[in-house]
């Protein structure tokens, strides 16, 4: 897989016609699962064809190469070397590898994001009953959602051995200062452990500017790659700090004698034998994309985006929505009087606009403390025209409007 060697300018019609999808539905839901562009497709396509032809076994052997080659293009997008690389089939299951295989001590303390993924929080309390570790939330600067930094400083303590949270929540897109924690004062052994879901393809973000030990993203989010697809990077400190998965495979173990076995150094240690080369793949086109096209003009459109739909549901009567910053947000979040999040999202799906609900399943903390029991969410991409927008802006005002007469009569 060859990556391009210059970056070069795409506008939105570029990124349009690439996306055959973008056609046929108005898709603003790229924080659940962007659409491909075309080349993920034919990628994928392409090696499904071969396993038809000769059978997975060959067709693996003969895209050896292609595979390194995602391994490279994952290690440039993400600030690191291709050993800190590891592919899974989920980000929320690799997170939790990685963290149940960290060593702690009882009574070890363990601070989190309340905006955190809600997949990682339950491993978090599964630890704290076999183990007995302490879970403290950080403090959260509520008239901007961020994390305050001042404040946790003063709760990191000799105790502490991990630091969790996201760039950006499912929940809210407020984007949180993960470089700050990062820099901040802390036990040798404790790592900042990130998620990059709602990140990884639309920020530059990787492990040399936010200081993370660990990072992890899916494939179907920003970056648009296939679903079953994800990648983790780790720290070289990490990598020594932690121990064997809680499960072992012979891809990152080695059965060295009859009754014992060797764990890689690498971050391989984490990987299965058994996974989809074709998906694998696609996720390898997906990020050779974003880097032809460029990350900065990427997050750009997204950002031009954000403005528009921000401007637009804030003119709308009886709706209020959560991020005060378009401009810094991964996607904006939003409620309506007249009608519940669940509601609404079917009238958008009755317009074809394919936008998200967020509710307690996902984002519990965040919501009760802002006393919602869900909110909506709108996360266009760099392929959402204008007129997409204008759409999904109408629709929504719309359906408040006529909910609004129902409710009156």
């Amino acid at each position: 897989m060859r990556i391009a060697p210059s970056r070069e300018h795409f506008d939105a019609a570029a990124f349009r016609a690439d996306t055959p999808g973008a056609a046929t539905v108005v898709h603003l839901n790229a924080a659940g699962a962007g659409l491909p562009p075309r080349i993920v497709t034919e990628t994928v396509m392409r090696h499904l064809a071969e396993e038809a032809s000769v059978g997975p076994h060959w067709a693996a052997a003969r895209a050896r190469d292609d595979l390194h080659g995602v391994r490279a293009a994952a290690a440039e997008l993400l600030q690191c070397r291709p050993h800190n690389v590891a592919f899974g089939g989920s980000a929320g299951t690799m997170w939790a590898m990685a963290f149940l295989a960290m060593p702690v001590k009882r009574r070890s303390r363990v601070l989190v994001a309340r905006s955190e993924w809600a997949g990682n929080v339950l491993n978090l309390m599964k630890r704290r009953l076999a183990d007995a570790i302490t879970i403290d939330v950080m403090p959260v600067d509520e008239r901007t959602g961020r994390i305050d930094v001042n404040r946790v400083a003063d709760l990191i303590d000799e105790r502490t051995v991990a630091i969790c949270l996201p760039v950006a929540a499912s929940g809210f897109g407020v984007r949180q200062p993960v470089e700050l924690l990062a820099a901040l004062p802390r036990p040798e052994g404790c790592l900042v452990l990130v998620d990059g879901a709602q990140a990884v393809g639309q920020f530059p973000v990787g492990m040399a500017n936010t200081g993370a030990d660990l990072l992890v993203a899916p494939s179907r989010k920003w970056l648009r790659g296939p679903r079953g697809e994800a990648i983790m990077v780790l720290s070289d400190r990490a990598l020594e700090r932690l121990g064997d998965p809680p499960v072992l495979s012979q891809v990152g173990s080695s059965w060295t004698a009859i009754d014992s076995y060797a764990t890689r150094a690498d971050a391989r240690r984490f990987e299965t034998y058994e996974f989809s080369v074709a998906g694998r793949l696609g996720l390898g086109s997906a990020i050779t994309h974003v880097l032809r096209h460029g990350i900065e003009n990427i997050r750009d459109l997204i950002r031009t985006r954000l403005v528009r739909v921000h401007a637009g549901l804030t003119a709308i009567p009886g709706v209020t929505v959560f991020e005060d910053d378009a401009t810094e947000s991964a996607f904006l979040t939003f409620t309506t009087d007249a009608l519940a999040p669940a509601a609404l999202n079917d009238n958008l799906a009755e317009a074809n606009i394919a936008a998200a609900v967020v509710d307690r399943d996902y984002a519990r903390a965040d919501l009760e403390a802002r006393g919602l029991e869900a909110v909506n969410r709108v996360a266009p991409h760099a392929y959402t025209s204008e007129e997409d927008i204008d759409r999904f802006l109408d629709a929504v005002s719309v359906a408040s409007r006529r909910a609004r007469w129902r409710n009156a009569s």
